[in-house]
């Protein structure tokens, strides 16, 4: 696999096998990851799933396949959704931890195909 450019990174989601488990005032859900960016993330809606937009919670982040990868924890609220899918926003992330994130998407992640890209409404 061919490393991505970092500005490549910066500007881009990410294709990402991962897992996010979403801590909510209302209860936990789990759900994979779709693509990942250090702005945010975009996953299948789990079932149950009803926090309105703009709801803040956490989220845990497994990045990477199973037994390897890294675990992240992060404040989120939630950007879009709708019956099949899910987008959350980051809270600003310290320089550090968006160094580290950049660094687990350029190791675990791969570039999505073609030139028009999903984004989290605001970004």
């Amino acid at each position: 696999m061919t490393p991505m450019a970092q500005s490549d990174i910066r500007r881009s989601r990410v294709a990402l096998q991962g897992e996010a488990l979403i801590r909510g005032p209302d209860g936990d859900w789990r759900a994979p990851v779709r693509d990942l960016s250090v702005s945010g993330v975009h996953m299948p809606r789990p079932p149950g799933f009803g926090l309105p937009v703009g709801e803040p919670l956490e989220i845990e982040l497994h990045c990477g396949p199973p037994g390897e990868g890294v675990d992240l924890m992060l404040l989120a609220q939630v950007a879009r959704t709708d019956e099949e899918t899910l987008g959350l926003r980051f809270a600003p992330l310290p320089e550090r931890l968006e160094r580290a994130l950049e660094g687990v998407l350029t190791h675990y992640g791969t570039l999505r195909d073609g030139t028009t890209e999903e984004r989290l409404e605001g970004d």
